[in-house]
């Protein structure tokens, strides 16, 4: 990271600069080194952190993390995912540019540099990645690429003999290598500044000897071992350090600050270049101001009453609403969940302004941690679409919206596929919310509270195409996370509360019409989103449900006594934490065929209750 530092435009004193350099360090296992940069060049990271280094609540984590520390982009754990961020920022960056730049206001003129090593390229997500960054055109991202020949486990001979340079040249990225990367600086700076301005991504491969100085270097030994004191004492000696750690010598630390008041600098003179433009665009700089904002215009709700009446379509008719409506919306699909978007064109080098992004198929991961990347960038807000039985293929990407505090729309698209284990491992995921309506409105609904959170992805599971309108459905509510779908005031006395989300709402349905033909009255609680109805205050939870928030409650006697709740099973298994909400013995589970069986199975349920 010191090597890009020459040449990158940062500020410490403004981290969320929008025109900065962005840079992720895909390897993200070598922090150490990005922490020190941030610290040499003036970013709120003092040394005391840095000697907290891997200690519970430093800013300086053992990964990169970057709700933790200042100048820190993305979450980048998982190898390949820091690369593959690094093209949904190029993406967000030509398409800023395409869409706000004017002449003689260059608004959006930042680069893209990332650092990978050895395991980044042997992940399966990079391929996708950087295959698609070719296929788009994207320019201004620089790679620069580790290639020191050794992994954790010895010789990447062991494993891993491609030609990296060969892969990438057929992806379309310009190749260079640097023979020396030991000492050859020149050489690495002047293919940053080459790649930089080129009208296609560059990868630079950087021949280097891991551990350099050390009596282990060039082993495997120095890849997550710690350096023995005297193996530190003489590295020191070498390059001349004094003998306590932690040391910045005096013109080291002269020229980092002096690059980071330089950086701040650049920064002044772009807010009075966006002042200018202000002046000569308003229109454009008000747009733009909301939009890096994170704010939602206070009137798009508007486009989504005029498609929430027909069906559920394949092309997801409610998601172009919305695309057509609001201009940060930006995404599209892998090949295999079809996406008709006809108010907008495709995103390409030579139409960056475009929104639809082509992401093929087969790259789920890919479009995943793309629009981690779009989500960072600031002013944009992605989305992707897969179908559900493919989902789990893109859950590192997935998992990293939630840990990163992205807003990322997930779609999963009906498949026939049962896949309940999705719905599990999404509920089990701490800031990740999961929806599963049951109608075009449910759809929307979804939509609309995903958007609304600014630090939360979203998971939406479609229904089926073909779904009708369910009676009762509802934007607003169904925004809310959950709702009374039915209910009969006028009817039989109410005995049970039948909760459901997703396709079995309709079975929900006729199961409440058919028990009310016998005298049962129950209510329909449409469920889409545990989440997001958890959000919800306590009166409005106890209006739906009948009950307070857990079990646990201190509003309510123990004494209190509740209609029985049964939980419609969710794409063939049991809804896993449910017992969230409600608890005891009056909450049931009850598998799901068809409309007749159902009513039996409540009824023979409060049978048994009532004896």
């Amino acid at each position: 990271p010191g090597i890009p530092r020459h040449l990158m435009h940062f500020s410490p004193m403004d981290p969320r600069w929008p025109n900065r350099d962005r840079f992720t360090l895909s390897n993200g296992h070598a922090c150490a080194l990005q922490y020190s940069m941030l610290h040499l060049t003036g970013y709120d990271l003092p040394i005391s952190e840095l000697e907290k280094f891997r200690h519970l609540h430093s800013k300086a984590p053992g990964h990169p993390e970057n709700f933790q520390t200042p100048g820190v982009e993305v979450c980048t754990g998982p190898l390949g995912q820091g690369l593959s961020n690094a093209v949904g920022f190029a993406i967000a960056r030509m398409h800023l540019a395409a869409k706000f730049n004017r002449p003689g206001f260059s608004l959006f003129d930042s680069a893209i540099y990332t650092i990978c090593g050895d395991g980044c390229m042997m992940e399966g997500i990079t391929t996708e990645a950087c295959e698609l960054a070719g296929e788009l055109g994207v320019s201004g991202l620089v790679c620069a690429y580790d290639d020191n020949n050794i992994t954790i486990d010895g010789s990447t001979d062991l494993a891993f003999t491609d030609d990296v340079g060969q892969r990438f040249q057929a992806f379309g990225w310009d190749v260079t290598t640097v023979e020396d990367g030991d000492t050859d600086l020149g050489g690495i700076l002047a293919s940053i500044q080459r790649g930089r301005s080129l009208s296609k991504a560059a990868l630079i491969t950087v021949k280097t000897t891991i551990g350099c100085g050390s009596v282990k270097a060039n082993t495997a030994h120095i890849h997550g071992t710690p350096l023995t004191a005297e193996d530190l004492q003489q590295m020191r000696n070498s390059v001349g350090f004094p003998d306590h750690p932690f040391h910045v010598p005096k013109k080291v630390g002269e020229y980092y600050r002096s690059r980071g008041t330089q950086g701040d600098e650049q920064m002044t003179v772009w807010r009075r270049l966006l002042d200018k433009y202000r002046d000569a665009y308003p229109a454009e700089h008000t747009e733009l101001d909301r939009r890096l904002s994170g704010y939602l215009p206070t009137t798009w709700w508007g486009c989504l009453e005029r498609c929430i009446a027909a069906p559920v379509d394949e092309g997801d008719a409610v998601l172009a609403a919305m695309v057509a409506a609001l201009p940060e919306l930006i995404g599209g699909s892998v090949a295999e969940a079809p996406l008709l978007l006809p108010t907008v064109t495709a995103f390409t080098a030579e139409q960056p302004s475009g929104r639809h992004i082509a992401f093929g198929s087969g790259r789920e991961h890919a479009a995943a941690a793309v629009c981690n990347g779009l989500a960072a960038f600031g002013g944009l807000v992605p989305f992707w679409r897969c179908p559900l039985g493919s989902f789990a293929n893109a859950w590192g990407a997935v998992r990293l919206s939630a840990l990163g505090q992205f807003r990322v729309l997930h779609i999963a698209t009906f498949d026939g596929a049962d896949a309940g284990e999705v719905l599990a491992l999404c509920r089990a995921t701490p800031n990740l919310a999961l929806a599963r309506p049951g109608d075009a409105a449910e759809v929307a609904g979804a939509y609309a509270a995903a958007l609304g959170s600014r630090t939360r992805p979203t998971v939406v599971v479609l229904p089926p195409p073909g779904s009708q309108r369910l009676v009762g459905s509802s934007v607003e509510a169904a925004a809310r996370g959950g709702y009374t779908l039915m209910d009969f005031p006028e009817g039989p006395p109410r005995r049970a509360l039948l909760v459901a989300s997703g396709p079995e709402l309709t079975t929900a349905a006729a199961a409440h019409a058919a028990l009310a033909a016998r005298g049962v009255g129950t209510r329909v609680v449409s469920l889409p989103s545990w989440e997001i109805f958890a959000e919800q205050n306590e009166e409005y939870h106890h209006a739906v449900l009948e009950r307070p928030r857990t079990k646990h409650s201190t509003k309510h006697k123990p004494a209190d006594r509740h209609l029985p709740i049964f939980f419609l099973e969710e794409a063939g298994v049991a809804p896993f934490g449910c017992d969230h909400f409600v608890g005891g013995d009056d909450t049931h589970i009850l598998p799901v065929s068809d409309a007749a069986s159902l009513a039996a199975l409540v009824e023979e349920h409060l049978t048994k209750l009532c004896r």
